[in-house]
This record gives C-alpha cells, sequence and structure tokens, in this order.
C-alpha cells in the first residue's frame, strides 16, 4: 500500500483536504510518487480538480477488477463449477485490494458515493443473482448477501492475511453459505 492509500486509510476516508491539485501534492514527494504509480501524473491535473476526482481514481483499478471477473462468467454459472471459479476469482480480487477493501467496507461515504457506491452496488447485485440462480426467495436473497459478506468481512477484520490458507477457509465458508442458497 502507497502513501496516498495509506493516508486515505489512515484519515478514515477523508481525503487529505490541504491537497487539492498537484501544486500541494508536489510538496509531497511520497504522495507524488503514489499518484506517478497510480498513473496519475502533473500532467492530468486538468483532470483531477478535485479530491472526489482523486477518490474515484484511487478506487477504480479495484472496481475494474470485480468487473473483469464478472464478465468472464455466465450471470447464470453452473454450480458449483463455474460458480465456484466465479467466487474464486471475487475473493482473488478483494485479496489483491485487502487495504482498500477494508476501507470500503468501514466507510459508509465510500459506499454511497455516487460513482463509487453506485458500481460496487451493482457488482455485488449481479453477484447475488449468480448465486441465488432463480431463486427469489428471501431467504436465497438473504443467503446470497451472507456469501458476500463471508468474504468481505473476515477481510476487513483480519490484520494479518496469511493468504493461501486463510483464502481457502474464506472461499469455502462461502461456498458453504452457497450451497445452502442453492439447495434452498
Amino acid at each position: 500500500m502507497g502513501a496516498l492509500a495509506a493516508v486515505v486509510l489512515d484519515m478514515g476516508g477523508v481525503l487529505i483536504p490541504e491537497i487539492r491539485d498537484f501544486d500541494g501534492a508536489a510538496r509531497q514527494p511520497e504522495l507524488c510518487r503514489e499518484l506517478g504509480a497510480l498513473g496519475i501524473s502533473k500532467a492530468d491535473d486538468h483532470h483531477l480538480v478535485s479530491k472526489e476526482q482523486l477518490l474515484v481514481e484511487l478506487v477504480k483499478p479495484f472496481l475494474d477488477d470485480i468487473d473483469e471477473v464478472l464478465v468472464r462468467y455466465s450471470r447464470h454459472p453452473s454450480w458449483p463449477g463455474e460458480g465456484s471459479q466465479l467466487l474464486s476469482g471475487y475473493l482473488d480480487v478483494l485479496i489483491a485490494h485487502l487495504d482498500l477493501v477494508a476501507w470500503i467496507d468501514a466507510d459508509t461515504a465510500v459506499l454511497h458515493h455516487p460513482t463509487i457506491g453506485t458500481r460496487l452496488a451493482e457488482s455485488n447485485r449481479r453477484l447475488r443473482a449468480a448465486i441465488r440462480g432463480d431463486n427469489r426467495s428471501t431467504a436465497a436473497r438473504l443467503g446470497a448477501s451472507a456469501a458476500l459478506g463471508a468474504m468481505w468481512r473476515p477481510l476487513r477484520n483480519l490484520t494479518e492475511l496469511d493468504t493461501q490458507p486463510d483464502r481457502e477457509a474464506i472461499l469455502a465458508a462461502a461456498l458453504a453459505v452457497v450451497e445452502t442458497v442453492r439447495s434452498s
């Protein structure tokens, strides 16, 4: 996690108020390097006119990665085969963006953000629909949400993720919930 993300996380989602443009960022070399690592340069100054746009630029790669996983699989995957692969790919994205996931999950302002929140809600809606299939019952809807929670919540609460063993346990927990949804 780089300087920009660390500052955002440490501030509980409040984006660096004293930095309104790259003139402010230029006075903080570590932040400038982090912006460069994100592909944002001084030449982009005209594009990043607000802290809100900076927030969107920070979270966009994560949302793009989720979308990439969702388009790889049918909206109605076969279970457990394709469905397990879908959840596995989704979990891999969450783990790849672990610090960001913990921050997003804890910050209601981000979850309700008009761009980020809307996009994440749509991705999660698509995943819940893939989990429950044609079952529109309340139990299936709640179970699909619980399966997502079985992946998000441990990543938020685990301070030190032992990637492979914990990943397998998290995926197994999510799939156990899916199994109850699919069998009801």
